[in-house]
């Protein structure tokens, strides 16, 4: 067992480092996968952004703006 003071100094205690060791794994995993979702939204925007092409070009967006 290890005890720890927090940034707060709050005391807490890690029972089992194998625990500790899944739970950094998960949160590894878990930010990889946020990771992986926000270039795939970027992506997708970057190509949208082509398709739509730059702002003002398109006759049909004035009309909505308005």
């Amino acid at each position: 067992m290890l005890e720890q003071i927090d940034h707060r100094g709050k005391r807490f205690t890690i029972d089992d480092e194998d625990v500790v060791d899944d739970i950094a794994r998960e949160r590894c995993r878990q930010a990889e996968l946020l990771e992986r979702q926000a270039q795939q939204e970027i992506r997708e925007l970057e190509r949208a952004k082509a398709v739509a092409g730059p702002a003002g070009k398109h006759p049909d967006t004035e009309v909505l703006e308005r």
